[in-house]
Protein backbone atom coordinates (compact mmCIF):
# COMPACT_ATOMS: atom_id res chain seq x y z
CA UNK A 1 0.00 0.00 0.00
CA UNK A 2 1.22 3.38 -0.42
CA UNK A 3 2.68 5.35 2.39
CA UNK A 4 0.71 9.30 2.90
CA UNK A 5 3.54 11.62 2.97
CA UNK A 6 2.65 15.19 5.20
CA UNK A 7 4.27 18.47 4.23
CA UNK A 8 3.07 19.33 7.43
CA UNK A 9 5.18 16.94 9.44
CA UNK A 10 9.29 17.69 10.46
CA UNK A 11 11.35 15.52 12.21
CA UNK A 12 13.47 16.70 14.51
CA UNK A 13 17.06 14.99 15.16
CA UNK A 14 18.17 15.22 18.19
CA UNK A 15 21.98 16.93 18.26
CA UNK A 16 24.98 14.50 18.78
CA UNK A 17 27.45 15.91 21.56
CA UNK A 18 31.04 14.51 21.03
CA UNK A 19 33.94 15.13 23.25
CA UNK A 20 36.83 16.68 22.48
CA UNK A 21 40.49 15.83 24.25
CA UNK A 22 42.14 18.79 25.17
CA UNK A 23 45.23 19.07 22.85
CA UNK A 24 42.56 19.00 20.34
CA UNK A 25 40.11 21.56 21.20
CA UNK A 26 39.05 23.76 18.45
CA UNK A 27 40.12 27.09 17.60
CA UNK A 28 38.11 30.17 17.80
CA UNK A 29 37.38 30.82 14.11
CA UNK A 30 36.49 27.19 14.25
CA UNK A 31 34.24 27.39 17.46
CA UNK A 32 32.61 30.27 15.30
CA UNK A 33 31.75 28.67 12.68
CA UNK A 34 29.71 25.90 14.25
CA UNK A 35 27.88 28.39 16.17
CA UNK A 36 26.95 30.39 12.77
CA UNK A 37 25.81 26.92 11.25
CA UNK A 38 23.30 26.40 14.11
CA UNK A 39 21.64 29.53 13.60
CA UNK A 40 19.61 28.69 10.16
CA UNK A 41 16.39 27.48 10.18
CA UNK A 42 14.70 24.61 8.16
CA UNK A 43 14.31 25.33 4.59
CA UNK A 44 13.86 23.13 1.58
CA UNK A 45 16.87 22.65 -0.25
CA UNK A 46 15.76 24.85 -3.58
CA UNK A 47 14.91 27.64 -1.39
CA UNK A 48 18.21 27.84 0.82
CA UNK A 49 20.10 28.00 -2.24
CA UNK A 50 18.24 30.50 -4.05
CA UNK A 51 18.61 32.89 -0.85
CA UNK A 52 21.73 31.91 0.06
CA UNK A 53 22.74 32.96 -3.65
CA UNK A 54 22.90 36.59 -2.83
CA UNK A 55 25.90 36.01 0.32
CA UNK A 56 28.45 38.19 -0.43
CA UNK A 57 26.96 40.16 -2.66
CA UNK A 58 25.45 43.96 -2.59
CA UNK A 59 22.04 43.77 -1.38
CA UNK A 60 19.23 44.62 -3.93
CA UNK A 61 17.67 48.47 -4.06
CA UNK A 62 14.57 48.70 -3.33
CA UNK A 63 12.47 48.76 -6.69
CA UNK A 64 10.04 52.35 -6.73
CA UNK A 65 7.24 49.87 -7.51
CA UNK A 66 7.64 48.45 -3.98
CA UNK A 67 4.29 49.61 -1.76
CA UNK A 68 5.34 51.13 2.05
CA UNK A 69 2.94 50.80 4.60
CA UNK A 70 5.04 53.11 7.53
CA UNK A 71 8.56 53.74 5.43
CA UNK A 72 11.48 53.99 7.17
CA UNK A 73 13.41 57.79 7.49
CA UNK A 74 16.33 55.96 5.16
CA UNK A 75 14.00 54.77 2.42
CA UNK A 76 16.86 53.54 0.07
CA UNK A 77 19.95 50.63 0.91
CA UNK A 78 22.25 53.40 0.08
CA UNK A 79 21.28 55.65 3.07
CA UNK A 80 20.99 52.58 5.11
CA UNK A 81 24.49 52.00 4.91
CA UNK A 82 26.49 51.79 8.11
CA UNK A 83 23.47 50.10 9.55
CA UNK A 84 22.74 46.15 10.45
CA UNK A 85 19.37 45.69 8.22
CA UNK A 86 17.15 42.70 8.30
CA UNK A 87 14.71 42.03 5.55
CA UNK A 88 11.73 39.77 6.41
CA UNK A 89 9.70 38.33 4.20
CA UNK A 90 6.38 37.00 4.58
CA UNK A 91 2.92 37.22 3.32
CA UNK A 92 -1.05 37.92 5.46
CA UNK A 93 -2.44 35.06 3.35
CA UNK A 94 -1.10 32.29 5.71
CA UNK A 95 -0.95 31.19 9.14
CA UNK A 96 2.61 30.93 9.40
CA UNK A 97 3.06 34.42 7.43
CA UNK A 98 0.81 35.99 9.85
CA UNK A 99 2.63 35.09 13.10
CA UNK A 100 6.12 36.37 11.52
CA UNK A 101 5.87 40.17 12.34
CA UNK A 102 5.09 39.05 15.96
CA UNK A 103 7.81 36.57 16.34
CA UNK A 104 9.88 39.15 14.67
CA UNK A 105 8.84 41.54 17.22
CA UNK A 106 9.58 39.30 19.96
CA UNK A 107 13.19 37.77 19.01
CA UNK A 108 14.36 41.55 17.86
CA UNK A 109 12.64 43.98 19.87
CA UNK A 110 15.99 45.21 22.15
CA UNK A 111 17.94 45.24 19.22
CA UNK A 112 15.68 46.69 16.69
CA UNK A 113 15.45 50.19 19.27
CA UNK A 114 19.46 50.55 18.28
CA UNK A 115 19.92 53.18 15.32
CA UNK A 116 22.23 51.06 14.27
CA UNK A 117 19.65 48.65 13.45
CA UNK A 118 16.54 48.46 10.80
CA UNK A 119 14.35 45.91 10.54
CA UNK A 120 11.94 45.94 7.30
CA UNK A 121 9.27 43.60 6.78
CA UNK A 122 8.71 42.83 2.47
CA UNK A 123 5.17 41.35 2.02
CA UNK A 124 5.65 38.48 -0.96
CA UNK A 125 2.89 39.00 -3.82
CA UNK A 126 1.06 36.03 -1.82
CA UNK A 127 -1.98 38.45 -1.18
CA UNK A 128 -0.36 41.32 -1.04
CA UNK A 129 -4.24 42.93 -1.81
CA UNK A 130 -4.84 41.78 1.94
CA UNK A 131 -1.55 43.38 3.39
CA UNK A 132 -3.16 46.74 3.97
CA UNK A 133 -6.47 45.78 5.55
CA UNK A 134 -3.97 43.18 7.90
CA UNK A 135 -1.57 45.85 9.40
CA UNK A 136 -4.55 48.40 9.90
CA UNK A 137 -5.33 45.95 12.47
CA UNK A 138 -2.50 43.73 13.46
CA UNK A 139 -0.13 47.19 13.32
CA UNK A 140 3.48 45.37 13.09
CA UNK A 141 5.97 46.73 15.00
CA UNK A 142 7.89 47.44 11.34
CA UNK A 143 8.10 49.48 8.68
CA UNK A 144 6.16 47.14 5.61
CA UNK A 145 7.22 47.14 2.14
CA UNK A 146 4.66 45.57 -0.24
CA UNK A 147 6.11 43.74 -3.20
CA UNK A 148 3.12 42.90 -5.53
CA UNK A 149 5.44 42.40 -8.69
CA UNK A 150 7.62 39.94 -6.52
CA UNK A 151 10.36 41.76 -8.47
CA UNK A 152 12.16 42.37 -5.01
CA UNK A 153 11.58 39.38 -3.46
CA UNK A 154 13.31 37.43 -6.61
CA UNK A 155 16.00 39.35 -6.47
CA UNK A 156 16.66 38.93 -2.19
CA UNK A 157 16.23 34.94 -3.18
CA UNK A 158 12.72 34.74 -1.30
CA UNK A 159 9.68 32.45 -2.75
CA UNK A 160 6.07 31.78 -1.05
CA UNK A 161 8.04 30.54 2.66
CA UNK A 162 9.20 33.05 4.92
CA UNK A 163 12.93 33.89 5.03
CA UNK A 164 15.19 36.50 6.32
CA UNK A 165 18.46 38.12 4.49
CA UNK A 166 20.73 40.28 7.06
CA UNK A 167 22.67 42.56 5.78
CA UNK A 168 25.81 43.98 7.37
CA UNK A 169 26.74 48.09 7.41
CA UNK A 170 28.65 48.20 4.03
CA UNK A 171 25.46 47.04 2.42
CA UNK A 172 26.82 43.21 2.01
CA UNK A 173 24.06 40.27 2.55
CA UNK A 174 25.76 38.19 5.01
CA UNK A 175 23.40 35.54 5.96
CA UNK A 176 19.74 34.18 4.82
CA UNK A 177 17.76 31.69 6.21
CA UNK A 178 17.88 32.47 10.32
CA UNK A 179 15.63 30.91 12.56
CA UNK A 180 14.59 34.38 14.87
CA UNK A 181 17.05 32.98 17.57
CA UNK A 182 19.73 32.94 14.55
CA UNK A 183 18.85 36.39 13.10
CA UNK A 184 19.43 37.84 16.51
CA UNK A 185 22.85 36.26 17.38
CA UNK A 186 23.78 37.17 13.26
CA UNK A 187 22.84 40.61 13.89
CA UNK A 188 24.81 40.82 17.18
CA UNK A 189 27.71 39.87 15.75
CA UNK A 190 27.79 42.00 12.59
CA UNK A 191 27.22 45.18 15.21
CA UNK A 192 30.50 44.47 16.85
CA UNK A 193 32.43 45.15 13.75
CA UNK A 194 33.02 49.10 12.78
CA UNK A 195 31.49 50.72 9.85
CA UNK A 196 34.27 51.54 7.36
CA UNK A 197 32.64 53.51 4.35
CA UNK A 198 35.71 52.70 2.34
CA UNK A 199 34.63 48.99 2.09
CA UNK A 200 32.10 48.52 -0.81
CA UNK A 201 29.84 45.47 -1.47
CA UNK A 202 30.79 43.31 -4.28
CA UNK A 203 28.16 44.39 -6.70
CA UNK A 204 25.87 41.71 -8.05
CA UNK A 205 26.58 39.81 -11.55
CA UNK A 206 24.44 41.50 -14.19
CA UNK A 207 20.98 38.52 -15.01
CA UNK A 208 21.68 36.89 -17.74
CA UNK A 209 18.27 37.84 -19.59
CA UNK A 210 18.85 35.66 -23.02
CA UNK A 211 16.79 32.82 -20.93
CA UNK A 212 13.80 35.22 -21.05
CA UNK A 213 13.77 35.38 -24.84
CA UNK A 214 10.79 32.93 -26.35
CA UNK A 215 12.35 30.17 -28.10
CA UNK A 216 9.22 29.79 -30.77
CA UNK A 217 5.53 29.42 -30.94
CA UNK A 218 3.69 27.32 -28.67
CA UNK A 219 1.35 25.27 -30.27
CA UNK A 220 -2.32 26.53 -31.52
CA UNK A 221 -5.51 26.22 -29.93
CA UNK A 222 -7.37 23.75 -31.37
CA UNK A 223 -9.67 20.65 -30.34
CA UNK A 224 -11.62 19.39 -27.54
CA UNK A 225 -11.09 21.23 -24.38
CA UNK A 226 -12.45 18.22 -22.57
CA UNK A 227 -15.19 17.95 -19.81
CA UNK A 228 -14.31 21.42 -18.24
CA UNK A 229 -14.08 24.56 -18.87
CA UNK A 230 -11.78 26.07 -21.41
CA UNK A 231 -9.01 27.93 -19.88
CA UNK A 232 -6.65 27.70 -22.85
CA UNK A 233 -4.49 30.67 -23.36
CA UNK A 234 -5.27 31.59 -20.40
CA UNK A 235 -3.79 31.56 -16.24
CA UNK A 236 -4.09 28.61 -14.51
CA UNK A 237 -5.67 28.06 -11.18
CA UNK A 238 -3.49 28.06 -8.05
CA UNK A 239 -1.88 25.23 -7.73
CA UNK A 240 -2.97 23.58 -4.13
CA UNK A 241 -3.05 20.06 -2.31
CA UNK A 242 -4.14 19.26 1.10
CA UNK A 243 -0.99 16.27 1.61
CA UNK A 244 1.34 14.48 -0.58
CA UNK A 245 1.27 10.62 -1.22
CA UNK A 246 4.67 10.72 -2.59
CA UNK A 247 7.20 12.93 -1.88
CA UNK A 248 6.66 16.99 -3.32
CA UNK A 249 8.26 17.18 -6.64
CA UNK A 250 10.73 20.32 -7.61
CA UNK A 251 8.63 21.75 -10.61
CA UNK A 252 11.22 24.70 -11.03
CA UNK A 253 11.58 25.22 -14.74
CA UNK A 254 9.79 22.51 -15.69
CA UNK A 255 6.11 21.95 -17.68
CA UNK A 256 3.32 20.86 -15.52
CA UNK A 257 0.79 18.36 -16.51
CA UNK A 258 -1.83 18.16 -13.82
CA UNK A 259 -3.67 14.56 -14.01
CA UNK A 260 -7.34 14.92 -12.07
CA UNK A 261 -8.61 11.32 -11.23
CA UNK A 262 -9.85 9.00 -8.50
CA UNK A 263 -8.75 5.18 -7.30
CA UNK A 264 -12.47 4.24 -8.49
CA UNK A 265 -12.17 5.90 -12.06
CA UNK A 266 -12.31 2.92 -14.79
CA UNK A 267 -10.63 5.06 -17.32
CA UNK A 268 -8.19 6.79 -14.80
CA UNK A 269 -6.49 3.75 -13.79
CA UNK A 270 -6.54 2.56 -17.80
CA UNK A 271 -4.55 6.11 -18.15
CA UNK A 272 -1.71 5.16 -15.90
CA UNK A 273 0.76 3.11 -18.20
CA UNK A 274 0.60 6.07 -20.60
CA UNK A 275 1.38 8.70 -17.79
CA UNK A 276 4.26 6.69 -16.89
CA UNK A 277 5.33 6.86 -20.23
CA UNK A 278 5.13 10.18 -20.59
CA UNK A 279 6.82 11.30 -17.24
CA UNK A 280 9.63 9.00 -17.90
CA UNK A 281 9.78 10.15 -21.41
CA UNK A 282 10.40 13.60 -20.48
CA UNK A 283 11.64 13.79 -16.80
CA UNK A 284 14.02 16.54 -16.09
CA UNK A 285 11.85 19.31 -18.42
CA UNK A 286 8.20 17.78 -17.24
CA UNK A 287 6.76 17.31 -14.15
CA UNK A 288 3.47 15.03 -13.65
CA UNK A 289 1.33 15.17 -10.91
CA UNK A 290 -1.74 12.87 -9.94
CA UNK A 291 -4.59 15.18 -7.91
CA UNK A 292 -7.60 12.61 -6.53
CA UNK A 293 -10.53 14.57 -4.59
CA UNK A 294 -10.88 11.72 -2.58
CA UNK A 295 -10.46 11.42 1.41
CA UNK A 296 -7.28 9.47 2.93
CA UNK A 297 -9.28 6.57 4.03
CA UNK A 298 -11.54 6.15 0.34
CA UNK A 299 -8.11 6.67 -1.48
CA UNK A 300 -5.55 4.24 0.46
CA UNK A 301 -9.25 1.60 0.18
CA UNK A 302 -8.78 2.04 -3.62
CA UNK A 303 -5.84 1.97 -3.91
CA UNK A 304 -5.96 -1.95 -2.06
CA UNK A 305 -8.52 -2.85 -4.13
CA UNK A 306 -6.88 -2.14 -7.23
CA UNK A 307 -3.78 -4.06 -5.77
CA UNK A 308 -1.76 -0.53 -6.61
CA UNK A 309 1.16 0.13 -5.16
CA UNK A 310 4.23 2.50 -5.43
CA UNK A 311 5.86 1.15 -7.80
CA UNK A 312 2.86 1.27 -9.98
CA UNK A 313 3.35 5.21 -10.47
CA UNK A 314 6.10 6.82 -11.77
CA UNK A 315 4.80 10.44 -10.94
CA UNK A 316 4.08 12.20 -7.80
CA UNK A 317 0.64 12.05 -6.64
CA UNK A 318 -1.43 13.70 -3.95
CA UNK A 319 -4.98 14.33 -2.72
CA UNK A 320 -6.97 17.23 -2.57
CA UNK A 321 -10.43 16.31 -0.68
CA UNK A 322 -11.83 20.23 -1.06
CA UNK A 323 -11.53 19.70 -5.12
CA UNK A 324 -10.07 23.45 -5.51
CA UNK A 325 -7.72 23.76 -8.35
CA UNK A 326 -10.54 20.35 -10.19
CA UNK A 327 -13.38 23.06 -8.85
CA UNK A 328 -11.15 25.75 -10.38
CA UNK A 329 -11.27 24.42 -14.24
CA UNK A 330 -14.94 22.76 -13.25
CA UNK A 331 -14.01 19.20 -14.19
CA UNK A 332 -16.81 17.64 -14.89
CA UNK A 333 -15.76 14.31 -15.69
CA UNK A 334 -12.40 12.89 -15.16
CA UNK A 335 -9.40 11.74 -15.88
CA UNK A 336 -9.04 14.99 -17.16
CA UNK A 337 -5.32 16.22 -18.08
CA UNK A 338 -3.89 20.02 -18.24
CA UNK A 339 -0.85 21.00 -19.14
CA UNK A 340 0.97 24.13 -17.69
CA UNK A 341 3.97 26.46 -19.37
CA UNK A 342 6.74 27.60 -16.75
CA UNK A 343 4.65 30.94 -16.66
CA UNK A 344 1.66 29.13 -15.40
CA UNK A 345 -0.60 29.30 -18.44
CA UNK A 346 -2.42 26.04 -19.72
CA UNK A 347 -1.34 25.21 -22.95
CA UNK A 348 -3.47 22.15 -23.16
CA UNK A 349 -6.03 20.34 -21.92
CA UNK A 350 -8.20 17.47 -22.43
CA UNK A 351 -8.47 13.56 -22.05
CA UNK A 352 -5.11 11.70 -21.07
CA UNK A 353 -5.38 9.37 -24.18
CA UNK A 354 -5.31 12.70 -26.60
CA UNK A 355 -1.96 14.21 -25.01
CA UNK A 356 1.18 12.50 -27.13
CA UNK A 357 4.74 12.61 -26.66
CA UNK A 358 4.38 15.78 -29.94
CA UNK A 359 2.39 18.03 -27.98
CA UNK A 360 4.30 18.28 -24.82
CA UNK A 361 7.27 18.24 -27.02
CA UNK A 362 5.97 21.71 -29.15
CA UNK A 363 5.18 23.28 -25.51
CA UNK A 364 8.93 22.68 -24.32
CA UNK A 365 10.33 23.78 -27.09
CA UNK A 366 8.69 27.01 -27.11
CA UNK A 367 8.73 27.56 -23.30
CA UNK A 368 11.40 30.29 -22.77
CA UNK A 369 11.10 29.38 -18.92
CA UNK A 370 12.74 25.34 -19.17
CA UNK A 371 15.32 25.13 -17.44
CA UNK A 372 18.35 23.92 -19.45
CA UNK A 373 19.87 21.80 -16.37
CA UNK A 374 17.40 21.24 -13.40
CA UNK A 375 19.94 19.80 -10.97
CA UNK A 376 21.62 23.20 -11.71
CA UNK A 377 22.74 24.98 -8.36
CA UNK A 378 21.79 28.51 -8.01
CA UNK A 379 24.64 30.67 -9.34
CA UNK A 380 26.48 33.03 -6.60
CA UNK A 381 24.35 36.36 -6.94
CA UNK A 382 21.62 35.23 -9.43
CA UNK A 383 18.92 34.11 -7.59
CA UNK A 384 16.29 32.37 -9.94
CA UNK A 385 13.23 34.59 -10.44
CA UNK A 386 10.28 32.15 -9.67
CA UNK A 387 7.68 35.10 -8.79
CA UNK A 388 8.70 36.67 -12.32
CA UNK A 389 5.53 35.64 -14.48
CA UNK A 390 3.90 33.56 -12.03
CA UNK A 391 0.22 34.27 -12.31
CA UNK A 392 -1.32 34.69 -8.60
Amino acid sequence: MLQLLSTAILISLPSLSLAVPTAMAPSASMVELQDESSWKGRLPGPDRAAAEAGIGFEAPAFPEELTWIGRPAAVSMEKLRGKVVVLQTWTCGTSLGRGIPKNLDRSLKDLAEREDVEVILIHTPQDAEKSAHFCSRAKPAFPIAVDASGSFCDQLGAFKLPVNIIVDRSGTVRYAGLTDRGAASAVEHLLTIPYDPTVKPEPRPTPDVSAATPRGNYPPITGNPGAASDLRGRSAPPFVVDRWISAEPDARGKIAIIDFWATWCGPCIQAIPHMNELADQFRGKVECVGISDESKSAFEAGIEKKNLKDSSFRYALALDPKGRMKSAFNVRGIPFVAVMSTDWVVRWQGHPSSLTSSIIASIIAADPGISSNTSKVTAPGTPPARWAGQKR
